[in-house]
């Protein structure tokens, strides 16, 4: 019988290789297939895992007869592991390129359950997801603000988070951004903040940055709510009445970790856009490709960022990294990540829809199993290292 040093040993060695994941196929109307296709086509991409396309192979087979009629580059389905989830015929009937509607939201949920169930039974180390369509999703008669409250609930976890990651082709920075509230009105967003709230995502924060990216002391900029964070509750009273008395309570509770804040939301992105693009002379070229950042020669630039709403994080983030950002869930109990764009249904089977996202999304899925695979082999055999 093998002994468990042995057993941990030959884990990691195939699986930190080969990290096994799934790629749900999104709205099957929108720009999911082709953006997957193009993103399998790169040999550098899947070098390093194994892939597994989770959807439909008529609709994933339609998708590529097109794009190939355009002389694109595309991945052959016949050459792609699928699990095939076949559709009424009724309902892929009324599935149509470009034209979202209830059908192809009911497949998009079909396919983000399969892979959730078949991830939690072990079968993949991480997820993922083409974009759906939230509104569709709710034609077909689900009731979700978006695929992250999904993989939440069907995970069972209570306390999880949107972090969009980007690397900068400018400089090799690597933004991280987590939302403190994600799809809810804006009237709501002060009434939703808590001190309670701000500390759970402060924590899936602080755990995300040491065992998904191997950072155990980090910088970590939060935001103020208001105008110059309140103007010393002239122009908003949250920071006076609540804000500034929980950030100092979590310094004292957090002595390893450096919270700046609340930053003026004008300003909170200026050192982030300097690392971004750099300045001459101020910050070094990309020459680290780990998901570890470069070290910018920008003063006291943090290393992530706690943004109070969804927009006063994603303008900025999509603003620098469009066509590069990842929206990956904290706080599951596998990986999981999506390119940060939309179904796009305007320009879906014309062949212009851009990949790069999708291939950044399966890269840093790679990465974060792998971390993850190597930390987890770190505590079975510390006395191997």
């Amino acid at each position: 019988m093998k002994t468990g040093k042995t057993f941990f040993t030959n884990q990691l060695s195939s699986q930190l290789k080969h990290p096994r994941l799934a790629i749900t196929l999104g709205d099957p109307s929108g720009i999911g297939p082709e953006v997957i296709l193009k993103a399998l086509a790169d040999s550098e991409v899947t070098a390093n895992c194994e892939v597994t396309v989770i959807g439909s192979r008529s609709l994933l087979q339609a998708a590529y007869t097109k794009l190939q009629q355009q002389n694109l580059e595309v991945a052959t389905p016949e050459q792609l592991s699928i699990i095939d989830l076949e559709l009424e015929r009724s309902t892929e009937g009324k599935i149509t390129t470009g034209i979202g509607n209830a059908a192809s939201g009911m497949a998009s949920f079909a396919y983000l359950e399969a892979a959730i169930a078949r991830t939690l039974a072990g079968e993949f180390d991480g997820i993922v997801t083409a974009p759906i369509a939230k509104s569709l999703w709710k034609a077909a008669g689900h009731e979700y603000p978006g695929q992250t409250e999904v993989l939440a609930q069907y995970s069972g976890v209570k306390k999880f988070g949107m972090l969009f990651v980007a690397r900068s082709p400018h400089t090799g920075y690597l933004l991280r951004t987590l939302l403190a509230t994600t799809h809810i009105p804006l009237r709501q967003v002060a009434d939703t903040l808590t001190p309670e709230l701000m500390r759970a995502k402060l924590d899936l924060l602080v755990d995300c940055l040491r065992f998904d990216f191997g950072l155990e002391t980090p910088r970590i900029a939060i935001s103020g709510l208001n105008p110059h964070s309140g103007e010393q509750g002239q122009l908003g009273s949250e920071e006076q009445e609540w804000l500034i008395q929980w950030l100092e309570q979590e310094r004292r509770q957090r002595p390893r970790i450096q919270l700046d804040g609340p930053v003026p939301p004008d300003t909170l992105w200026v050192k982030p856009a300097q690392a971004w693009y750099g300045e001459s002379g101020n910050i070094r070229e990309k020459t680290n490709t780990s998901i570890q950042n470069p070290k910018p020669k920008i003063a006291n630039l943090p290393d992530a960022y706690l943004a109070l709403y969804h927009d006063q994080g994603l303008i900025p983030v999509k603003l620098m990294a469009f066509d590069r950002a990842i929206n990956t869930t904290i706080g599951l109990p596998f990986v999981r990540t999506s390119p940060d764009h939309g179904t796009a249904f305007d320009i879906a089977g014309q062949g212009i829809a851009n990949p790069t996202s999708m291939k950044a999304a399966i890269e840093l899925a790679i990465e974060l199993v792998n971390q993850r695979l190597g930390l987890s082999y770190m505590v079975h055999c510390p006395d191997l290292t």
